[in-house]
């Protein structure tokens, strides 16, 4: 498969760990990645090659980032097929990610192997406050992950990596851009015996602007918003099968909104703070392999304005992983995961409340000659919520050398937050789990140098969770039903690499016949890059079709962005960037009264001895 290197390298995964301690394995395709950026060994305990891997992923790498200088983790998400974002403004603003049609809450998050959804509002997670300057790769894993991840995981799971860098190295960058935009980061690799530790800050402010249209004197304003970000990584070896690894981030920043009502009286703002330990143990010899992790996610949001609140919500986390090679074609998989959420804050409903959630699963691999295939099995026991069995089954066939195929068939579901239960205006503690069926069809294959990849997918949804305007209350009163076809293709000739992909997706709300919201039937994107002894030029171009947006019953206009970013390296140490976005100042917008920023214009200089 050749190399994409503006975010659009395209394989496959199969199979995702629950485990922290899979960064070992992403740590060694991290530094061979210079070499090959298309190997995809992430969170797979059977360690296959992207040959017999047999679900659609997209793999966002280190040198996609640096070439496509993103300012926030959805701006490189919507490069990816079968993608679409809705943002409330800028990249510090409330933003949806909805994959392959599904809702927002529908993908589960995980940073560095461990979960960061909230049991607040509707559930789901706040990816845009890591900034992109930390991280070393994205893994975007599409289709049902219930068998593996449990709830959340139906439309995909998303895992960001950060950085991890060898003792010695290190890099330093500060950016200035529009809207008085200001970043510095630096990132430094230590080593310490038989292992290393890589530590992460950065820092970014900007002025903002006035992210909503409207003529009410409140929201005249702009918008700006500051943030502090630090990361620690780190492993080290005990002996040549037992490896300890950890992670630590911390999370620091506020931002302004507008209230977008005529009925606000104080411009409304929002602070948080957001913290993550992790560290995990691997064993690893002849037929075996474990590793057993624990972790802690805690997130804490303070809103001020017309309705102040403070909410804030821990996660305790544990896992174990197992994996037993029987032969070379036979592999068998096991383990568990015990997570407890707990919320406290202003919501006297269900301030102090915390939920147990508990699984056990299981799976097996056989790979014999042209034929692979694979089953999972996961038992969920939500606490209070019900209890729900997933599994997975994908069939592969080596059709040649350079051409394969698959389907897959897979059951998930999602668990109610805690505030949708226990609010004391909204809540109903009868609400039941949503559940899902989906299943894909994928081709995959690489004739003369043109690098192809093909997906049917189909979902449908039972029991969704929603506002009930007649109870006022949540309930579960929505079924939906999805299908849609993603196409992906890339080619290197000689200094030029050119890529494009497009999604087709039909969703339906089968309660009111309609699309569902925000959901664009056709998206597409087309990048190029040109290498030129020092010199590095990458064009992006996106188009957006048509949304429907059931909250304003409009629909959204189409659009059309091109985004140009030139790195030239000055030396072997400096380098220059220079990035414009949506250079023709395309006016449109991805939620209703929301605008987004217009053209903007970046420099960066770094200096690094990578």
């Amino acid at each position: 498969m050749k190399k994409t290197l503006i975010a659009l390298s395209i394989s496959s995964l199969l199979y995702s760990s629950l485990s922290f301690a899979e960064q070992n394995i992403v740590e060694q395709i991290n530094k061979t990645s210079k070499a090959d950026e298309t190997m995809l060994i992430t969170g797979n305990p059977y360690k296959q090659s992207t040959d017999e891997i047999m679900s659609a992923v997209s793999i966002i790498t280190r040198t996609d980032i640096e070439r496509i200088q993103p300012k926030s983790v959805a701006e490189l998400l919507k490069l990816t097929a079968g993608i679409d974002i809705a943002s409330n403004g800028g990249p510090a603003q409330n933003t949806s990610v909805f994959v392959r049609g599904t809702n927002s809450t529908h993908t589960l998050f995980v940073v560095d192997g461990v979960r960061i959804d909230t049991v607040t509002g509707s559930g789901g997670a706040t990816v845009n406050d890591i900034p992109t300057y930390q991280i070393e790769r994205i893994e975007v894993v599409k289709g049902p992950r219930a068998a593996m991840y449990g709830s959340d995981a139906v439309g995909a799971v998303i895992q960001i990596f950060t950085r991890n860098l060898a003792g010695g190295e290190y890099q330093a960058a500060v950016e200035y851009g529009s809207n008085n935009y200001i970043s510095a980061g630096v990132t430094g690799g230590i080593s310490h015996g038989e292992g290393s530790t890589t530590l992460s800050i950065s820092k970014e402010t900007s002025d903002g602007y006035d992210v909503t249209k409207n003529d009410f004197p409140v929201d005249d304003d702009k918008d700006g918003y500051e943030r502090i970000n630090m990361s620690l990584k780190g492993q080290q070896s005990l002996s040549d099968a037992l490896t300890l690894t950890w992670v630590g981030r911390y999370d620091e920043g506020d931002f302004d909104y507008d209230g977008n009502s005529e009925w606000t009286v104080i411009a409304p703002s929002q602070e948080y703070k957001k913290h993550l330990l992790a560290t995990s143990l691997n064993y690893a010899q002849d037929l075996w392999s474990h590793d057993i992790s624990l972790a802690q996610y805690q997130e804490e949001q303070t809103r001020f304005g017309d309705y102040p609140a403070v909410d804030e919500t821990t996660r305790n986390q544990a896992d174990y992983v197992g994996v037993y090679n029987v032969a070379d074609a036979l592999s068998f998989s096991f383990g568990g995961q015990f997570y407890q959420d707990e919320y406290t804050g202003s919501n006297d409903g269900f301030s102090g409340v915390s939920r147990d959630t508990s699984s056990v699963f299981s799976g097996a691999l056989y790979n014999e000659g042209a034929f692979i295939s694979e089953v999972s099995l996961r038992y969920n026991d939500v606490e209070d919520t019900g209890t729900k069995t997933t599994y997975n089954v994908s069939l592969g066939y080596n059709i040649s050398d350079s051409i394969f195929t698959s389907i897959n068939y897979g059951t998930g579901f999602k668990a109610p937050s805690l505030y949708q239960l226990y609010d004391s205006w909204s809540g109903n503690a009868d609400l039941e789990l949503e559940t899902s069926q989906s299943w894909e069809f994928l081709l995959r294959g690489d004739v003369y140098g043109v690098t192809t990849e093909v997906a049917y997918f189909n979902l449908g949804f039972d029991n969704l969770l929603d506002y009930n305007y007649v109870t006022y209350q949540y309930d579960n009163i929505a079924d939906a039903k999805i299908k849609g076809v993603e196409f992906n293709v890339s080619q290197q000739v000689e200094s030029l690499n050119l890529s494009a992909n497009y999604t087709y997706t039909d969703t339906e709300d089968k309660t009111t016949g309609t699309q569902l919201s925000r959901r664009a039937r056709h998206k597409a994107n087309i990048g190029a890059t040109y290498d030129w002894e020092q010199v590095s030029l990458t064009g992006i171009y996106q188009y957006q079709g048509t949304r429907f947006d059931a909250y304003s019953d409009s629909t959204l206009s189409a659009y059309n962005t091109l985004d140009i970013s030139v790195n030239y390296q000055l030396n072997d140490a400096w380098k220059l960037q220079v990035k414009a976005n949506n250079i023709f100042d395309a006016d449109y917008e991805t939620a209703p009264g929301y605008v987004t920023p217009g053209a903007e214009y970046f420099l960066q200089v770094s200096y690094s001895n990578l």
